[in-house]
């Protein structure tokens, strides 16, 4: 009984896993769609190198991982123009995908920190990647 639990347990994890991957790369995707063509794909690009720079490791995990300092790396590499492309990239995932995220609520979840603002940015990130897939499948099967 105890084998057949341990196997169950280890199947909710390796999903769970699978979920976050995808959950983080659907974002990747869409953010750097958004950042790429408001902002050009050379500076896109230019940004996310400075931010992966700073954070030591994919900005976009830290999204997932760490919102607050997700943030605060931004606000290292962008200064004033963190409020303004987080702003940006809220609204334009609205527009692209009918979402309600305010932008600046958004923003204060990020600079929060605490455990229920990163279950709430993590909530919204899932709903963005399940919008994404099911997108994705409509434009396979047209």
């Amino acid at each position: 009984m105890e084998y057949t639990t341990f196997l169950g347990d280890s199947a909710s994890m390796v999903n769970d896993i699978v979920e976050k991957r995808f959950v983080i790369e659907a974002f990747r995707r869409v953010s750097n769609k958004i950042l790429y063509s408001s902002l050009g794909e050379s500076a896109g690009k230019a940004i996310l190198f400075f931010l992966h720079a700073e954070l030591g490791r994919d900005p976009c995990e830290m999204f997932w991982e760490n919102p607050k300092a997700a943030y605060q790396a931004m606000e290292k590499v962008l200064s004033i123009g963190t409020k303004v492309l987080i702003s940006i990239l809220i609204t334009r995932i609205n527009q692209e995908y009918d979402l309600t995220m305010d932008p600046k609520h958004f923003l204060s979840l990020m600079c929060n920190g605490s455990q229920g603002s990163v279950e709430e940015i993590r909530a919204f990130l899932r709903k963005i990647a399940e919008l994404y897939r099911k997108r994705m499948n409509c434009e396979w099967k047209a």
